[in-house]
């Protein structure tokens, strides 16, 4: 009998100690089978790759904790979730979660205006307890830091107009993957991009590219580049930025460009083919726009692009003030639909446009895209909506158009596209047309004449206002992008937009694979739960019951027949 009692008490130390061990080992060994149909569960080869060539320790600390809504308590389960999967892939990578709203109100207070000289700011929600509405603030951010190097990752996307919560939260982590392999890079990286904006040609000051730079001066190099001063524009120039150019370029100077671009250099070219604003309109009661001659139209056609010379008209569009009458010494004014302020929309599911809010634009043209025989790939970007149209050069330009009722019937040419991306093996604009000038120029930097690129992309986007921000000389402050002063509004879509292209142009990892991911919400039937809801709360709740009773009086019933027997 005592060798009994010692069997069974050596067997239960076993046991425990197995699940002590397994419990141990569970917690350090991140393993799955991803058998989801979205494939949420499993890293883009891309992601994997960059995480192979990680060799230090990366540290990541997740605000988004605490007692959160459901919403924000799944984008932190999905948050978990994600960091787990970078971890098993790579397991110098160390995480935790931490509630900024934690401990006594001078802790906490410190560490809010810590993380706000970092840029970190809550979000505020109201949220229901007990039946009241409670005002709550998160932190939906993680900080990532590799060595001396740090970056602060928010985990929430822009949200679009219009959007409920759930899709705008689902859409957010969606994008999870994408944010943390992108900030991994930037941190990883030992050579950051350098993005250089051309200048000498009438393009945007600094002053109007401020909050561009700003946005990307944290994990990238920006500056200018006047051509005129220069015999090369270096290979180790990652992105070249053609910011509104308004005056001619010189034979020159699209020699330095077209012989980058051979080398394999990426450009991104915001050209406006019409002179346009509200202040060259409210000068004039009609007014007649003037063709700015930048030279480029030719050298773009080789390139498989025209920027035609027209205006986009769209109903769906932004607003502009306009005076309505007086109240004593004072104009009253009020908000008007302005068709020639298109919020331009993506009609794929591109990366760099994929799930992003509508762009706000100021005179769009349209662009047309070439049938060549080179080898070069596509894709619209932005667009106009279903209801557009176009006004060709010469056209006739005043407010009367707001007076009048827009019939939606005459806005029949949809979609007009706005911003476009080539990528391939372009062929030089000045192949056969060599000067000696330029022959001897490249002698003298040790080059030579290219007249077929390797693989590399250019984008062309007909207004060069969705990257340019205000600029108040008087108080020296900038607006965000997508900024319209009139109505108050930012449209995330601008920074969005020029964020993901830049990104996308400087990936050598191609990690903008991963937010052309897509998790379906699976939303449930509000009205079939409403019908059968206690049918389903039988189910899960008594149904379990049942089933260990019934198992149990199977035991019992087969263990008296046996012993009986």
């Amino acid at each position: 009998m005592q060798n009994r009692r010692s069997t069974i008490l050596i067997q239960t130390l076993i046991v425990i100690a197995i699940l002590l061990l397994l419990n141990v080992i569970s917690r350090n060994l991140y393993t799955f089978l991803d058998l989801t149909e979205d494939k949420r569960y499993t890293l883009t080869n891309a992601t994997e790759t960059l995480l192979d060539d990680v060799n230090d320790v990366i540290y990541i600390d997740v605000l988004l904790a605490g007692d959160l809504p459901s919403g924000y308590k799944r984008l932190q389960n999905r948050t978990e979730e994600v960091i787990k999967q970078l971890k098993a892939a790579n397991p110098l990578i160390e995480f935790k979660f931490t509630d900024p709203s934690e401990g006594s109100i001078k802790d906490i207070n410190a560490r809010r205006e810590n993380l706000a000289k970092d840029g970190i700011y809550p979000s505020n929600l109201i949220v229901m307890e007990n039946d009241q509405k409670v005002e709550k603030l998160i932190y939906p951010f993680a900080l990532m830091q590799l060595g001396p190097r740090n970056i602060a990752i928010n985990l929430l996307d822009g949200q679009i107009r219009g959007e409920n919560q759930e899709v705008w939260l689902n859409r957010s982590a969606n994008n999870l993957e994408y944010k943390f392999a992108s900030a991994i890079e930037k941190l990883f990286k030992d050579d950051i991009p350098i993005v250089l904006f051309t200048d000498g040609n009438g393009e945007l000051m600094e002053s109007q590219t401020a909050t561009l730079e700003q946005g990307i001066s944290g994990t990238m190099n920006s500056g200018r580049i006047n051509l005129d001063s220069v015999y090369q524009i270096k290979q180790d120039v990652d992105l070249l930025i053609v910011a509104r150019p308004k005056a001619t370029l010189s034979t020159r100077s699209k020699f330095l460009i077209d012989q980058y671009i051979m080398n394999g250099g990426k450009v991104m070219w915001f050209v406006e083919s019409l002179d346009v604003n509200l202040d060259s309109i409210n000068m004039n009661n009609v007014y007649i726009p003037r063709p700015i001659e930048h030279g480029l139209d030719d050298m773009f056609f080789k390139y498989g692009v025209r920027m035609k010379k027209d205006l986009v008209l769209d109903l769906e569009n932004s607003k502009i003030p306009q005076v309505i009458g007086q109240a004593g010494n004072r104009a009253q004014q009020e908000l008007f639909n302005w068709v020639y302020y298109p919020l331009l929309q993506s009609s794929n599911d591109h990366p760099i446009v994929n799930n992003i809010d509508r762009v706000y634009s100021n005179f769009p043209g349209s662009i047309e895209l070439l049938d060549t025989k080179l080898n070069l790939t596509s894709k619209v970007l932005l667009n106009s909506s279903q209801y557009s149209r176009f006004q060709l050069y010469p056209m006739r330009l005043s407010f009367e158009i707001i007076k009048m009722t827009q019939k939606p019937e005459a806005f029949n040419k949809p979609k007009l596209p706005t911003a476009v991306l080539v990528e391939g093996e372009f062929e030089s604009f000045f192949k056969n047309r060599v000067t000696e000038e330029m022959a001897n120029g490249l002698q003298q930097i040790g080059a030579e004449f290219k007249d077929k690129s390797s693989s590399t992309s250019q984008i062309f986007v007909s207004d060069v206002d969705i990257i340019k921000n205000l600029y108040s000389s008087s108080n020296n402050k900038i607006s965000p992008l997508g900024f319209n002063q009139w109505e108050g509004m930012v449209y995330g879509g601008n920074a969005e937009f020029i964020t993901n292209a830049i990104d996308y142009m400087t990936d050598e990892y191609g990690l903008m694979e991963s937010r052309s991911k897509n998790l379906q919400l699976r939303m449930l039937d509000q009205v079939k739960l409403k019908n059968e809801r206690l049918k389903w709360q039988v189910i899960n709740l008594a149904l379990p019951i049942v089933l260990v009773l019934l198992f149990g009086l199977f035991f019992n019933w087969n263990r008296k027949r046996k012993f009986a027997s």
